[in-house]
């Protein structure tokens, strides 16, 4: 009986044995299998911010604000391209105005010093946030120069030969024209400290750092790897590093060189008793030496913490059904979350996106409102619509007094355009006849000529729409791209087209206004000077004020009328008797007189301040004398003083017309 007792218990502890044993294998590998789960996953997500990481420095550097402002700078300021092209095109004064217009650039972009390089590698203008002087500077040997006198735009990141500061240096070229073609005169430069991008990099969860094409760490989230070097050091390759200054002296001398502890071309390394993921992410700034690289490394014990797998493996042993259920629950939950937070960063993303669109275009909404002139109009769209829009070339046509052509206002991207179109002419005169808009997608050869610096090019997509307001053609927006999809997603451009035509039709009232005030003016000067105000003078004068097509009120600083002509007699029903001395609210209803007379007040009527107290609501209705109401249109100027008469306010009154198209 005890001999059976004791096979009994020993088989039994054999199979408790191998339970034991199984349980923990099963449990060891589940919580291996849940490891390497984990971390494919988090690989996954570790890939994908190390894309948007890149992503972002791309843009803060290259295809940031900072490099478009300086690229600006290079095509359109003419003092930097006076300075650029040599002693023989500048002087004091356009020296002058290039230095305040780096210094303008540099606080723009908050960077530490602007340059211009003329086409020798010297520079011939700077403005520096300490004061520094760099004028005469030879830096010739900076690549960074040698890619701008090429026609290219770069980023290059160096040791200041001055400062002895780690900096990021922008770099365009200064176009110029030579005959009927294109040229570089130099380069326009902007340095801006390191700072910003030190900041970045500590900001990421884990470790960060700036790889040359040298394989040197320029910039890192650890101190102790700054200017390490990857890979073999040989003698060779440090005299190379040390003779092109692009490090200071930091390769100057053996002793002083650090390698880098591991290999950042590798997806795994183990630093420190850790182990990290490791990614590389290439950044285009078109450095001839080659791509740099932003390098990432994210802790692997984030993805799958240490107590967490020991309690998998708990579980697997007490069970490998239970196992197996907890472990495709685990997964599915991971996947669930996993999804639903990609959907979570999608919707805020769409939103930031759509938010950013609509701020850009109140902006540039805004920008049209505050400008005077048609060519001011025609830069701030230009600019705008390009900013958003793979917009390559376009212009703007305004239509002339005579009403029976097109005057160009301005163009973007380069190439020519005739300065006025008649509307019996071309497709651009068809768009304004017919008042209707045209789009190609694809359009038939010889159309249009996109010109490019690789030369020029037939477009995908051409758009002519017409600038109408109150049934009136006020001009023609013409715009050419590269891209097919440039026809349908218009969403901006339908946005801005009313705002513009309205800003187009106040320039020219407020022009018209304006020239009718100048022939008033230099009739009443000759008048003047030739029978000393006679009241044949006066007689003449009124004539001719009566004979104006639209109605005219001078109003002084009181809102007292103190000139009209026929017209507004005839359009309001007063005589000019009861118009004289009048207030001008007489001729507003009783409900909008309170505002009118608010915002009168509250003014002080200076030329700019006169035109937009119009410019909100250029529509207002007239109460005549017999009670009725009219809708007319109002445009604004002021009067110079005259002797004791401080300066007032002359309106233009028309009334407005709704005519089919």
């Amino acid at each position: 009986m005890g001999t059976v007792v004791s096979r009994l218990s020993a088989r039994t502890g054999r199979k408790l044995g191998l339970i034991l044993v199984l349980s923990l294998l099963v449990g060891m590998g589940a919580s291996e299998v849940f490891r390497l789960v984990m971390e494919a996953g988090h690989q996954d997500d570790f890939i994908a911010a190390a894309q948007r990481e890149a992503a972002l420095f791309q843009g803060r550097t290259l295809g940031g604000r900072a490099m478009g402002a300086v690229t600006i700078s290079g095509l359109t300021q003419p003092s930097l391209r006076a300075v650029a092209a040599g002693p023989g095109m500048t002087g004091q004064r356009h020296l002058a105005e290039a230095e305040h217009i780096l210094e303008i650039l540099g606080q723009e972009i908050e960077g530490e010093g602007t340059f211009v390089v003329n086409r020798g590698g010297i520079i011939v203008a700077s403005w520096d946030d300490h004061g520094r002087a760099r004028i005469g500077t030879d830096i010739s040997f900076r690549p960074y120069v040698h890619q701008a006198l090429s026609g290219r735009e770069s980023v290059y990141a160096a040791v200041g030969t001055s400062t002895g500061d780690r900096a990021l240096y922008l770099a365009a070229p200064i176009w110029g024209t030579e005959g009927d073609s294109k040229i570089v005169l130099g380069a326009v430069v902007a340095r801006i400290g390191i700072a910003a991008i030190d900041h970045a990099l500590r900001d990421w969860n884990g470790i960060a750092f700036l790889l040359s094409p040298q394989g040197v760490v320029f910039a890192s989230s650890r101190r102790d790897w700054h200017l390490a070097v990857v890979g073999e050091i040989t003698p060779d390759r440090i005299r190379a590093l040390s003779t092109s200054r692009q490090f200071g002296g930091a390769f100057d001398g053996p002793h002083r060189i650090r390698t880098l502890p591991f290999d950042p071309n590798t997806t795994n390394a183990h630093i420190n008793q850790t182990s990290y993921m490791v990614t590389r992410r290439p950044l285009q700034w078109n450095d001839p030496g080659g791509d740099w690289s932003l390098v990432l490394l994210t802790d692997l014990e984030t993805a799958t913490p240490l107590l967490l797998r020991m309690a998998i493996g708990l579980l697997s042993a007490l069970g490998a059904g239970g196992l197996g259920l907890l472990g495709l629950g685990a997964q599915d939950r991971t996947v669930r979350l996993r999804q639903e937070e990609n959907s979570r960063t999608e919707t805020v993303q769409l939103f930031a996106d759509q938010t950013e669109k609509w701020q850009r275009q109140a902006d540039l909404i805004a920008r049209l409102q505050r400008t005077t002139t048609v060519a001011e109009i025609a830069h701030e769209l230009f600019a705008g619509l390009a900013r958003d829009l793979p917009l390559h070339q376009g212009s703007l046509y305004v239509i002339d007094v005579d009403g029976q052509s097109l005057c160009l206002a301005g163009l973007h991207g380069g190439g020519s355009a005739p300065e006025r179109i008649g509307l019996e002419d071309g497709m651009i005169g068809e768009c304004a006849r017919m008042c209707r808009a045209l789009c190609f997608e694809d359009p038939p050869a010889g159309v249009w000529r996109l010109r490019r610096e690789q030369g020029e090019d037939s477009p995908r997509a051409l758009l002519l729409l017409p600038l109408v307001r109150a049934d009136r053609v006020l001009g023609v927006l013409e715009l050419a791209s590269l891209s097919p999809a440039f026809v349908t997603d218009r969403a901006l451009i339908d946005a801005v087209l009313p705002v513009l035509a309205v800003q187009i039709d106040l320039v020219l009232a407020t022009r018209q206004a304006q020239d009718y005030l100048v022939e008033g003016r230099r009739l009443t000067e000759a008048v003047r000077l030739q029978q000393d105000f006679s009241q044949q003078t006066e007689d003449w004068f009124r004539t001719i004020i009566d004979e104006l097509p639209v109605g005219l009120l001078v109003v002084d600083p009181s809102g007292r009328i103190i000139l009209s002509n026929r017209e507004i007699e005839r359009m309001s029903g007063y005589s000019l008797d009861e118009l004289l001395g009048a207030e001008i609210e007489t001729l507003l209803p009783a409900r909008v007189r309170p505002h009118h007379v608010e915002c009168r007040k509250s003014l002080a009527l200076c030329a700019e301040q006169v035109i937009r107290m119009a410019s909100g609501s250029p529509e207002l209705p007239l109460l005549t004398r017999d009670g009725t109401e009219r809708l007319v249109e109002i445009s604004l100027a002021q009067t110079p003083a005259l002797g004791s008469q401080p300066p007032c306010t002359c309106a233009m009154i028309r009334p407005v017309v709704r005519t089919r198209s």
